[in-house]
């Protein structure tokens, strides 16, 4: 005769027991915060007077701005630190702000002469195993996915709703055509640094921008491939890859670049990349984008302003000003595990957006000499 009790107390256990794996399983890190042995403090400027960062602090803090409490903003002129708000050494999810980054990679590769720009997915062996690339998709080049304009329309990981809604027919445009914010270039594009370099993305970025700018709380673990949830939505090969930066080194890869490329006397990224990686080759552009009139390589830009943007879901904004070498990093915490970046998806706490990060930048400019 079967013990009911013994087999519900079995039932429990095992269910205790799922539930605390489970719990554990979800709430574990993606990536883990440390000190990079190569990082640097950067020196602070008393450029805006006090009752400016005073006046700043204020707007940061005030509910009706919608900021999020944590929230993080960090601004440096040339290689000084002019303002400073929240935990700047957090690591943080770019989201789509890590493909700004990317465009460096890529120019660092391309300078050292890892890859062509006119190399096709056709040359590098790029294909699809569920879906195969047709002949037209296959000549594809490098450039055209860096200004999203391969004429690939298939699924990928990480795509957004706006993406899936929009997609155009397959074959619908030739390579170079049209400009589609389609993650399958994006991820794609991570591929091919890693194909040509014979590194991960996280090594290539350690070696060849982390420790050149002396980066805090950088390490190549701060680069993780794939969603967190269990169940994909695309059947692309190619993972999306996350990177995590704190705000106060996603605020030195802004100061680069607001600086052309160099940092400490030393050319990082050559100036001619910066200047062609932020020339627009998109000028119609979605109203939501505002106030983006401009697609480079992989950078939003704001011709009106003069100014050039990394955007990512969740509040993770990068502003450049290369005319006054400031840059200023906008940043929100969206979750470092499988449950804290449910927990953000499902309250979708109000954080600060571009017209936020707008008003900061108006603030400090008139004060930049």
């Amino acid at each position: 005769m079967i013990n009911f009790r013994r087999l519900l107390r079995r039932l429990l256990l095992s269910l205790l027991l799922v539930v605390i794996v489970t719990g554990i399983y979800t709430s574990l890190p993606r990536v883990r915060a440390a000190n990079s042995i190569y990082g640097r403090a950067l020196a602070t400027s008393q450029l805006l007077p006090s009752a400016v960062q005073d006046s700043l602090h204020q707007y940061l803090n005030d509910p009706a701005q919608h900021y999020a409490a944590g929230q993080q903003v960090v601004a440096l002129w040339r290689e000084q630190v002019i303002f400073e708000v929240g935990d700047a050494r957090q690591l943080i999810n770019c989201h789509s702000a890590r493909k700004s980054i990317m465009s460096l990679l890529m120019g660092i590769a391309q300078e050292k002469g890892l890859l062509h720009l006119t190399e096709t997915l056709g040359d590098l062996g790029i294909d699809e195993s569920r879906t195969p690339l047709t002949a037209q998709e296959k000549t594809a080049t490098i450039r055209d996915l860096l200004m999203a304009r391969s004429g690939v329309y298939l699924p990928a990981e990480a795509e957004t709703d706006f993406a899936k809604a929009n997609r155009p027919r397959r074959g619908q445009y030739e390579p170079g055509a049209f400009f589609f914010y389609n993650n399958f270039d994006f991820n794609v594009l991570g591929a091919i640094l890693e194909k040509k370099s014979g590194l991960s993305i996280g090594a290539f970025m350690e070696k060849y921008l982390a420790k050149p700018l002396g980066m805090q709380d950088f390490a190549p673990t701060n680069v993780v491939y794939g969603n967190p949830w269990p169940v994909r939505d695309d059947r692309s090969d190619y993972r999306v890859y996350w990177m995590y930066l704190s705000a106060r080194d996603l605020a030195r890869i802004g100061a680069l670049v607001a600086q052309l490329g160099r940092w400490q006397g030393r050319q990082v990224v050559g100036a001619d990349w910066i200047r062609e990686s932020t020339r627009a080759y998109t000028t119609e552009l979605h109203e939501s984008m505002w106030p983006f009139d401009g697609y480079g390589y992989l950078w939003w830009l704001d011709k009106d302003n003069n100014t050039i943007w990394a955007d990512g879901y969740g509040g993770q904004f990068l502003l450049i000003d290369t005319s006054r070498g400031l840059a200023i990093a906008q940043r929100n915490f969206t979750g470092n595990s499988l449950m804290s970046a449910g927990l953000f998806m499902m309250r979708q706490r109000p954080h600060g957006g571009r017209k936020h990060l707008m008003h900061v930048y108006d603030v400090m400019k008139e004060y930049i000499p």
